[in-house]
């Protein structure tokens, strides 16, 4: 009798290590690409006017994208790791183009922010142009707002923080999702082509600038950036190459040597 009552206890230990040992596996597992934003589902979708708690009172969403090209992140306030620095990136990153005809968003998706929080957030990284604009959703607004751009999250109780993509979502004035760009540390260059992308009606004389530069360039979305169209790379190759073969034409002609009488 001793030894199966012996056996079943050394099984229900090996079981209970081997779950126990199985889990933070299953927890370091998780591939971050999981929370990659379907693009071709995404873009072009209408985002819903949800109502915004701003430091001034209820706005809706159409209201502060007021017809304009529009930068959108979705973070949580009490983020200690990669909201903070993407916003002040991004704000960096936009300095030359202050006085812009563009809007940035900064809204919450976590139902437990309060104004507190966000206020915190607008101190530490300071001063902002009066573009943009900090905020809080409730929580079906934020889970409709979230949906419709594609955005995922979940809460990890190991780590305490939100899982989420580090994403600039771009909207145009018809409030149209049209670009997202990922990472922490956005370029300049990016922010200024998804911008002039987001346009759908005739800008000012440095945004027809900015639209005229996407002929040259193409967005890589395995780079989640704007690169040089190929099509130019190549078509400089060749011109070069011409230019090469009829310079040293020329100069072969020029050349005794290369048959022109004297």
């Amino acid at each position: 009798m001793k030894a199966p009552i012996a056996l079943l206890f050394l099984v229900a230990w090996a079981a209970a290590a081997e779950a126990g040992y199985n889990r933070p596996a299953l927890q370091d597992a998780f591939d971050p690409n999981a929370l990659r934003i379907d693009e071709g589902w995404h873009l072009g979708q209408t985002v819903p006017d949800v109502s915004v708690q701003t430091e001034s009172g209820q706005s809706r969403l159409y209201d502060l994208i007021d017809g304009r090209p529009t930068i959108l992140i979705l973070a949580y306030y009490t983020c200690h790791g990669p909201c903070p620095t993407t916003i002040r990136n991004l704000l960096e990153a936009v300095r030359p183009l202050e006085g812009g005809n563009y809007r940035v968003l900064v809204l919450s998706f976590d139902k437990n922010d309060t104004l507190e929080n966000m206020r915190r957030v607008v101190r530490t990284v300071g001063p902002v142009p009066s573009s943009w604009t900090f905020g809080l959703l409730s929580p079906e607004d934020s889970q409709r707002l979230t949906q419709a751009v594609g955005f995922t999250f979940f809460f990890s109780e190991r780590d305490r923080a939100f899982i989420h993509p580090t994403v600039l979502t771009f909207l145009s004035p018809n409030r149209e999702v049209t670009r997202y760009l990922y990472g922490t540390s956005p370029r300049e260059q990016d922010i200024r082509l998804a911008l002039a992308e987001s346009r759908d009606r005739i800008g000012r004389l440095n945004e027809l600038v900015d639209m005229a530069a996407l002929v040259c360039y193409r967005y890589d979305p395995s780079r989640s950036r704007y690169v040089i169209h190929p099509a130019l790379i190549f078509g400089g190759i060749g011109l070069g190459v011409l230019g090469v073969t009829g310079i040293v034409s020329f100069m072969y002609g020029r050349s005794p040597k290369g048959g022109r009488k004297q």
